[in-house]
């Protein structure tokens, strides 16, 4: 009888060091990565994770995020401190938004919640052990996002709040054909580019919702002429005082204050991007007139 299901060998078989505190998830992981021909050594904590790799330095370091005595992302710092540029991939139950963003800015080599796809799994640790030499310091990995969907729509919601508290923008989320999209983007860019693109939809709306539509639109004028983030800002901003002195009718003191500035900030904005309050009094006189 067959406990773990025939698997394909590996083409790159890799030595791994995986880490999980829950033993009986430790075991069967290294049963089914041990059956791919990995070399698979084990630890039950973080620390114990640390006194192993002063014995031995793995190709690879697998894991879990949340542990008792030390969790995966600490782990990770601590290796990076140590052994800088050896790939760790987080494993986690609890795939929460900021989770998933801390870890892939801070240089995880892969993010993947459980349960975990052997295939995605074993493809991933191919990728690094093929291509990757375990010496090279200071690694980005730029495929990361393009290796999980997930993760380009978690990152994708964390990245939106960030850019509306930044930019004071209406949006708080995304339709669902929005992400969908979002997640089928190839992003060779990675992280970077994936802000860059989220904070052009936050710009560009003035919705709480930001439609699969917007974001098409923004994906297509990117491959053409992507704007810097200055002038991103630059257009919204404008955009967002000539709303605000329409609002006011065209008085200064009014509009100020529903932007949150004192009048004098608020005139040197007008005057940066040459707009006249006279011309905002005049259009809300006609709207009375007519």
């Amino acid at each position: 009888m067959k406990l773990i299901p025939e698997t394909k060998l590996s083409k790159f078989p890799a030595q791994l060091l995986l880490v999980d505190d829950d033993l009986s998830l430790l075991k069967l992981l290294s049963l089914r990565l041990e059956s791919a021909g990995h070399l698979v050594t084990t630890a039950e904590s973080g620390p114990e994770a640390l006194e192993i790799l002063k014995q031995m330095t793995p190709d690879l370091v697998l894991s879990d995020l949340r542990m008792d005595e030390m969790d995966g992302l600490t782990l990770f710092d601590e290796i990076q401190t140590l052994y800088p540029g050896l790939p760790v991939i987080i494993l986690t139950a609890h795939g929460t938004i900021p989770d998933a963003v801390q870890a892939t800015r801070r240089g995880v080599a892969g993010f993947l919640t459980k349960p975990i796809d052997k295939n995605q799994l074993f493809s991933l640790i191919d990728e690094l052990k093929g291509t990757r030499p375990i010496d090279q310091k200071n690694k980005d990995y730029p495929n990361v996002l393009n290796r999980s969907p997930l993760l380009v729509q978690l990152m994708a919601k964390q990245l939106l709040n960030e850019a509306a508290d930044r930019l004071e923008s209406q949006a708080s989320g995304f339709a669902p054909e929005a992400l969908e999209l979002l997640a089928k983007t190839p992003w060779p860019g990675s992280v970077r580019q994936l802000q860059g693109v989220i904070e052009q939809c936050a710009g560009l709306t003035n919705q709480p919702m930001i439609t699969a539509d917007l974001v098409n639109q923004v994906l297509t004028d990117e491959s053409t002429s992507f704007p810097h983030l200055s002038e991103a800002r630059a257009e919204f901003e404008k955009a967002y005082l000539i709303k605000v002195l329409r609002l006011a009718e065209g008085k200064v003191t009014k509009a100020a204050e529903l932007a949150g500035r004192n009048r004098t900030d608020f005139y040197k904005l007008l005057n940066k991007h040459s707009l006249e309050a006279a011309r905002f009094k005049e259009e809300a006189l006609k709207a009375k007139l007519n």
